[in-house]
């Protein structure tokens, strides 16, 4: 099936650029040009878009305005914005209506690429309603203690990025999205961050103040009578996992990127978790269905929507343009057989980590050892486990 995708530019020159650029991808897209807000607006009206791509500076609405417009009237349609260095105040405005930046000018590769990669990605989520829900979401709550620890370094006068970085690499939500910034075109950084004190570091306190203070790019979560146990139990498992998931990867002797996509996928892999905690249709349900540690199964997300946390969590991962190695490891987290890689990776850190993590005790019990064996590592389980005992030991004393 053809995928819709729409190009907004008031340049006619650019508009003509794009169709000789793309004419290639004709036998896969079903391609709409705009030559203003207004105009793109009304092609939405009529016709079922899958992804926009508008530029930042046009008169009468510009690029940040038309993908508020459109996130509010469609929010399953997919926002990528094209933007240049001299944009900063209306890029840092359109942070939660944008999934994703692009430098403009453009290169066709890039451009395809992207919209390639997010066509892909929606194959993940055969829903149509959940496909809405989640390409409409554009904050994810943060732990209530976490959230006021940030407020109140942000609003102190001598602020520490150091310290900041260190609240962010404590908490799902705001890491996902400094990685979703610091990595668009418009910091145009020579490649990808995975680190959240990096990324911290990288955006600076000039542009985080605005973001955090006013733009109110986190937010808290709204607990309620019996769910704090439930998200306590989630950010402790989260963090766990990412700190276990990089030790593996630095006793395999990875280097500096795979051991910091291993902390930060570890970090992010549950975060399908505050997607479903959002669905008022089966929120409470598996509040109810949560264990002693505040956890369910993803049979039972499977029987209560048709997909798991791990396929919510991957599909808005890839969609704000997190590293591709960190969207695999969260999506087969629970299933690494599915993926295709034959040597330890991102994701055989983390699938590891998870399941070691999850049993008290470290047990091999939902670890998949027919994976390991595939990849030649089933005799390097015990020295991983007895890692986890040896970190948690650590942490008791």
């Amino acid at each position: 099936m053809k995928r819709a995708i729409l190009f907004v530019d008031d340049e006619p020159n650019v508009i003509d650029g794009l169709r000789r650029m793309l004419r290639n991808m004709r036998d896969r897209w079903e391609m709409y040009f705009a030559g203003s807000g207004e105009e793109a607006l009304k092609i939405l009206e009529t016709t079922p878009i899958d992804v926009i791509v508008a530029d930042m500076r046009m008169p009468q609405m510009d690029g940040a305005t038309l993908l508020a417009r459109v996130q509010e009237r469609y929010p399953h349609v997919v926002r990528i914005m094209l933007t240049g260095h001299s944009d900063k105040e209306m890029t840092l405005r359109s942070t939660k209506s944008a999934h994703q930046f692009l430098a403009k000018p453009c290169d066709g590769e890039t451009l395809r690429y992207t919209i390639e990669r997010t066509c892909q990605l929606r194959e993940l989520l055969r829903d149509e309603k959940l496909l809405q829900v989640v390409t409409g979401i554009t904050v994810l709550p943060s732990l209530p203690s976490l959230y006021r620890e940030l407020i109140r370094e942000m609003e102190a006068p001598n602020a520490s990025l150091k310290k900041i970085g260190e609240i962010v690499a404590q908490d799902m939500a705001m890491t996902a999205k400094v990685l979703q910034l610091v990595n668009s075109a418009f910091f145009g950084l020579p490649q990808r961050v995975t680190n959240p004190v990096q990324a911290v570091t990288l955006l600076g306190l000039n542009n985080l103040r605005p973001l955090v203070l006013y733009i109110h790019l986190f937010e808290a979560f709204e607990t309620t009578p019996g769910s704090g146990r439930v998200i306590e139990a989630l950010w402790e498992h989260s963090v766990a996992v990412g700190s276990l998931a990089r030790e593996i990867a630095r006793l395999e002797k990875a280097d500096r990127e795979v051991t910091d996509e291993a902390l930060t996928a570890g970090l992010l892999h549950d975060i399908g978790k505050l997607l479903l905690l959002r669905l008022p249709d089966c929120c409470e349900k598996l509040k109810g269905l949560a264990d002693r540690e505040g956890d369910w199964s993803p049979a039972d997300e499977y029987a209560l929507i048709g997909t798991s946390h791990a396929e919510l969590g991957a599909y808005l991962l890839g969609l704000w343009g997190i590293a591709d190695t960190v969207v695999e490891a969260v999506a087969f987290h629970h299933q690494p057989g599915n993926s295709v890689a034959d040597r330890f990776t991102v994701l055989t850190a983390v699938h590891v980590a998870n399941g070691l993590v999850k049993e008290g005790d470290c047990s091999l019990q939902t670890v998949d050892l027919d994976y390991l064996r595939r990849l030649g590592l089933e005799q390097k389980v015990t020295r991983w486990a007895e890692l986890c005992r040896e970190i948690k030991g650590g942490q008791a004393r």
